[in-house]
């Protein structure tokens, strides 16, 4: 083991202090990134430093990247500073299939994620690993113990790991029986544009919890009137709400946006595809808006780019990446998560949303 933790750690060395690692079996590199959401017309062979360069560029958008190559079996996707292979789609790359993910944010928290078919079985901080969540936290507990993984003993003292992340890509190797190398992870590969919106996987973003105590009354009232509401009143609470929002950016006639709340309201969407096709009108249009969204937050990172933009605009782009996760999350097939996603920016008092009678108009709905 002490040979393959030294080449691990090598690896971790190479491709920095923030970066995610996603293995997917039995699919070549193109389908992996589009499991990711993939933009296809952004395919292109990069280094990590080109994706990098892109990434952090202005006139680009700042867009999420990601390269992949394959390795046996497997298809390994890196994003260098990029977290969404183990944060929001793992339940989209595992589909039909099974993917391990291995996250190092030096200035968050690393994560480990193991998913089949849809389903994150088991998913740890291995700084800690504990606690050991989800279907299936046992799974691996072999490969722990052998990779020096092993969650303490919860009668004994909870100790730092050392060597975490390096011992999180030994214990994926031991998953996939793949150990990608240094000069394949840091070399030329295909890489992309990635937008999770456009991915096989549940939204994500804020929305209401269900807790409403140490929340404002607004807030609170929300909070209770979604607890208690029937899946039909829901369903018509969030569409309703985004319907308004639309309004009120001047969005509503975006081509296809009627259709695609009518057939929300509908219950149209019963299974968990991808609501807007990338390539459609109204994908085209939440490509804009995510954009406008990911340009006004990370400009103000870069000391050129914050001064390419008014106050006014970036206010635009903020409300933009709000209604778009909204969106996203009022398409869903389950009307607890709809609901719960679109009246997130109404509960949260964001400005030019939040309006007296727009949260009475959702306590109705929710109450009918």
């Amino acid at each position: 083991m002490t040979d393959g933790l030294e080449q691990a750690k090598r690896l971790c060395d190479a491709l920095g202090e923030i970066f995610c690692l996603t293995f997917v079996r039995g699919v070549d590199a193109p389908d992996a990134l589009r499991r990711m959401g993939a933009y296809p017309d952004t395919f292109a062979e990069r280094s990590p430093t080109e994706m990098f360069e892109r990434q952090n560029s202005f006139d680009a958008g700042y867009p999420r990247m990601a390269g992949a190559v394959k390795v046996d079996e497997w298809a390994v996707v890196l994003e260098p500073y990029g977290f969404e292979g183990a944060i929001t789609l793992p339940a989209a790359t595992s589909r039909g299939t099974e993917a391990v993910a291995v996250l190092r944010h030096d200035y968050a928290s690393p994560r480990f994620t193991y998913a089949v078919d849809g389903m994150e079985l088991t998913t740890f901080d291995p700084t800690w690993t504990d606690p050991v969540w989800g279907a299936e936290p046992d799974r691996l507990r072999a490969h722990l113990q052998a990779v020096g993984l092993e969650p303490p003993d919860p009668d004994g003292e909870i100790s730092w790991i050392e060597d975490a992340v390096a011992r999180a890509v030994l214990l994926a190797a031991a998953v996939t029986g793949v150990t990608p190398s240094v000069e394949a992870l840091t070399g030329p590969m295909l890489s992309v544009e990635i937008e999770p919106w456009f991915a096989d996987a549940h939204p994500s973003g804020s929305a209401l919890g269900d807790d409403s105590r140490g929340q404002d009354q607004w807030h609170a009232a929300l909070v209770e009137a979604v607890v208690a509401a029937t899946p039909a009143a829901k369903r018509a609470a969030a569409v309703a709400e985004m319907r308004r929002i639309a309004d009120l950016l001047g969005v509503a006639d975006a081509p296809g946006l009627a259709e695609a709340l009518a057939g929300a309201e509908e219950d149209r969407f019963p299974s968990m595809p991808v609501p807007v096709p990338m390539a459609s009108p109204l994908g085209r249009e939440v490509r804009g808006w995510l954009r406008l969204s990911s340009t006004a937050s990370w400009s103000l990172n870069d000391s050129d780019g914050r001064y390419r933009m008014t106050d006014a605009e970036r206010s635009q782009g903020y409300l933009f990446g709000w209604f778009a996760k909204a969106l996203r999350g009022a398409l869903n097939p389950d009307p607890d998560i709809a609901v719960r996603t679109a009246l997130h920016p109404l509960a949260s008092g964001l400005s030019l949303v939040a309006d007296p009678d727009a949260h009475t108009a959702a306590l109705s709905h929710l109450r009918a």
